[in-house]
């Protein structure tokens, strides 16, 4: 068994082909992801075009946000993009508490490395 399989298994989640395929991309990639990168990514790597329409993709990002597994991160350009959890950057209520940076020049988002302390965050935010 393979360290992404073992890593979908512990989360609850079925490993398959697809799924494997989707956690290592992601987890290779050092800045967050959008949907229309990740399906272009794995269009042009696919020699006959045969690759998974858009509601697989979609519904296995929900299944990997779901179970915690990746975040969905708005950095305000209007796009959703995808970045691999930080089980170190977990909160109380199972969140995910860091922040991002969104570069003006090159469009990336990244993950910034330190978590959020939830005693400096304002009540009821």
């Amino acid at each position: 068994m393979t360290k992404t399989e073992k890593t979908l298994l512990a989360k609850g989640i079925r490993p398959t082909k697809m799924r494997s395929q989707i956690y290592k991309f992601l987890k290779r990639k050092q800045s967050a992801v959008s949907f229309s990168d990740l399906k272009k990514a794995f269009v042009q790597k696919s020699k006959t075009n045969k690759t998974a329409n858009r509601t697989t993709f979609y519904r296995n990002l929900k299944i990997f946000e779901d179970k915690g597994l990746i975040h969905q991160i708005n950095d305000g350009v209007g796009v959703a993009k995808y970045a691999i959890s930080d089980e170190n950057a977990k909160g109380k209520y199972g969140t995910d508490l860091h922040m991002h940076f969104h570069c003006t020049d090159c469009r990336k988002t990244i993950c910034l490395p330190n978590k959020i302390s939830e005693e400096s965050l304002p009540r009821r935010l």
